[in-house]
């Protein structure tokens, strides 16, 4: 009997929630029907998120969120306040979204967020003009103004404790009234996200330093509320509300970053570039300028070097080639002169044979013919005749010399004469 009771029960509550999960569904269905509202928070931290002079909420997140309304069939309703005050309501659920929001593992237990970022920024600080403040030491003793509630506020805490600095946080409750109070002289410094810096920090006469710290990404943040009970695993109404929201926001996020031409990348060109006046610092233009002047500088020597090379290239061919025409031309009259050197040593050669056979034979006549009469053998001769014929001897033996030493010269030079030397004494030559 009482195993019939736990049946009949365990079908009772079977029932019911299947009852239950049939209701869930069909109060979902009029939720995200044509003509969902969706309330946003709104606060002041342009360029990202403002009141436009219309009255009317504008910006990056605005342009996103009325893109995605379109596209899901939502309608928005704009809720003005400050920061923490936005903060507060999504917590609440008063609102349904709040733009701007940095993740933290703080406000993930509180929040809801989806996966795409929208944006990534950083925190830094602003100084008027002349300050001297230009990095995180020289903020020691001075009042530094925050964003109430915010990322920046607990990261620069944790940042100016790590250093072991004295420095006295102001918190406000928005960007504009911080700029208004260091201009003012009410505070030293001021923190800002870097697109509200860019945009308004030379309307307040204020500059950028170089202290930068906490890069983030930045999110919708959406309700995130808890069941009572600890044993229900399902999601409450607005639970599922946030997730459908949040998931519509990665799913539009992700076709508008992937098209260059989306209403992602139109906003941030209308609110980063066309109505934001950046100021190139001055030492950064100098060196750009140096730069470009050493380049120029660099390819007019260039051209002019190149120039040159090619004149003295063409220069330097063009006596290359006169070299060679006067090589080929002394070439050819070397040739020239020692065929006609040739031909004149064939011509001595002839000469000197000539003369070896005519003048030789001759003189050897005379000169045996001379010896013959002055022996007396044809005939005896009288002094005077005898003189005359000593004469005609030893001058056709002093020219048979002088042939002969023609002859050996010619011999020598032609290398057909070996000469062989012996040591004499120069004293009886002479």
């Amino acid at each position: 009997m009482k195993a019939e009771h736990t049946v009949y029960f365990r079908r009772f509550l079977l029932g019911l929630l299947i009852i239950w999960l049939i209701c869930h569904s069909l109060l979902l269905l009029p939720a995200f029907a044509e003509g969902r509202i969706v309330t946003v928070g709104v606060y002041e931290n342009a360029p990202k998120i403002f009141t436009a002079e219309s009255g009317q909420p504008a910006g990056i997140f605005i342009d996103i969120i009325e893109h995605i309304a379109e596209a899901e069939g939502w309608r928005l309703r704009y809720l003005q306040g400050t920061w923490a005050e936005g903060l507060d309501r999504l917590q609440k659920g008063e609102i349904d979204l709040m733009p701007d929001v940095a993740l933290t593992s703080e406000r993930e237990k509180i929040y809801a967020f989806h996966n795409v970022p929208v944006l990534s920024s950083w925190f830094q600080v602003y100084a008027p003009k002349g300050s001297k403040i230009q990095s995180l030491l020289d903020l020691n003793g001075k009042r530094i103004l925050v964003l109430e509630r915010s990322v920046q506020q607990e990261a620069f805490v944790r940042l100016s404790r790590s250093f072991g600095m004295e420095i006295t946080l102001i918190s406000v409750p928005d960007y504009q009234t911080m700029f208004e109070m260091v201009a003012r002289d009410d505070a030293d410094a001021a923190i800002t996200n870097r697109f509200y810096g860019m945009m308004h920090a030379e309307e307040f006469g204020l500059v950028d330093t170089a202290v930068v710290f906490e890069p983030s990404d930045l999110f919708f943040a959406a309700a995130k509320i808890q069941s009572s009970n600890p044993m229900n695993i399902f999601f409450t109404t607005s639970e599922k509300d946030s997730s459908l929201l949040l998931a519509a926001i990665d799913r539009h996020l992700m076709e508008m970053k992937k098209d260059p031409g989306s209403i992602y990348y139109a906003s941030l060109k209308r609110w980063t570039s066309e109505e934001v006046r950046f100021q190139i610092p001055l030492w950064l233009f100098i060196l750009g300028l140096t730069t470009t002047g050493a380049l120029i500088l660099s390819l007019l020597g260039g051209a002019v070097l190149k120039h040159q090379v090619n004149v003295r290239t063409g220069e330097l061919r063009r006596i290359n080639q006169e070299m060679e025409r006067r090589i080929t031309k002394r070439t050819e009259e070397l040739a020239a002169a020692m065929e006609k050197a040739q031909a004149a040593d064939r011509i001595k050669s002839a000469f000197l044979a000539t003369m070896s056979h005519e003048l030789r034979t001759p003189l050897n006549s005379i000169i045996g013919f001379t010896g013959i009469m002055l022996q007396g053998l044809a005939g005896p001769l009288n002094t005077e005749q005898h003189k005359q014929m000593s004469m005609v001897q030893n001058s056709a033996r002093h020219l048979l010399a002088l042939i002969n030493d023609v002859l050996d010269i010619s011999k020598i030079e032609a290398g057909q004469l070996e000469i062989s030397r012996s040591s004499f004494s120069l004293r009886p030559s002479i």
